[in-house]
């Protein structure tokens, strides 16, 4: 563990040493990473949609890459953070070659009316809200978002990593397939992992909420991804519950899961340091 935190920490040094000089650097070197955002019309959701693109320094279409498919594309917290962090990773030949794609969500708000906080307070929810997690909304004046989140998770699962691997000439399984999600991104995660196992092969949830964990059935005979979830000591309680019910669910049925706290709470600066260290152990060289 004191390895990997002071090869965070190295990294980290890296990233602020080559922010300034990033994009000099990604214009004037063909063979340069690339961080682009293009975007794809989704026949489920009726719409287009965005996804940001990373590509390894010198990709080739010929070769086969890991993919990692992220959530929450469209938050620049995460944008700045993804190319650095990669290219540091792989330029140092920390970890090998891997493709990154961070889809966007629909930040439209949806719904003004209906949802409030303890104090009173009225919740802005947008469409995001209701493709990450399955709200079932029965008004008629919902009738938009009844079916947003079964849309949404067949735009994913079939459309965006569809034309992604066609785009890039990358013939994947499972096996060669990642998912990323923090927070709802997550839950829509772990609910993805449940319906359909046999798509993404490796999970990195971190501070899950939703995903309908403990109310699933979790079938004997179902081969489900390998899971690395992490999740802080100051967040709710109901967090630890749930892990520790996926950490049994996944022994009594003999699957790979690294379960664990980190000190801390729904704070983007641990995920980070979470989302490196997991990576370093999944793509090490």
């Amino acid at each position: 563990m004191k390895g990997i935190f002071n090869i965070y920490i190295i990294v980290l040094l890296a990233v602020l040493m080559l922010s300034c000089n990033s994009k000099k650097e990604t214009s004037s070197l063909e063979t340069a990473s690339k961080f682009y955002t293009d975007s794809i019309f989704s026949s489920q959701l009726a719409e287009n949609r965005k996804h940001n693109v990373y590509l390894p320094t010198g990709f080739n279409r010929e070769t086969k890459y890991p993919i990692i498919y992220a959530t929450d594309g469209s938050n620049t917290i995460e944008n700045s953070f993804y190319k650095l962090l990669l290219d540091s990773l792989i330029d140092n030949q920390i970890i090998k070659p891997v493709i990154l794609i961070a889809s966007h969500s629909n930040s439209k708000i949806a719904d003004s009316t209906s949802s409030t906080t303890g104090d009173g307070k009225k919740v802005y929810l947008q469409y995001r809200n209701f493709e990450y997690v399955n709200r079932q909304p029965t008004r008629p004046e919902d009738s938009l978002l009844v079916n947003r989140f079964r849309n949404h998770i067949i735009y994913f699962k079939d459309e965006l990593i569809s034309h992604v691997e066609n785009e890039f000439n990358q013939k994947l399984d499972k096996t060669d397939r990642y998912f990323y999600g923090v927070s709802n991104g997550a839950g829509f995660g772990l609910s993805l992992l449940h319906a359909y196992p046999d798509k993404i092969g490796t999970y990195i949830c971190l501070s899950t909420f939703g995903g309908n964990i403990q109310n699933n059935l979790w079938k004997s005979n179902v081969a489900y991804p390998d899971l690395y979830l992490q999740y802080g000591s100051d967040e709710p309680w109901f967090l630890k519950e749930e892990a520790d019910f996926l950490k049994s669910t996944y022994a009594e049925l003999n699957l790979h899961a690294e379960i664990k706290e980190f000190n801390g709470g729904h704070d983007y600066n641990k995920w980070q340091e979470a989302f490196t260290e997991t990576i370093i152990t999944l793509f090490k060289i």
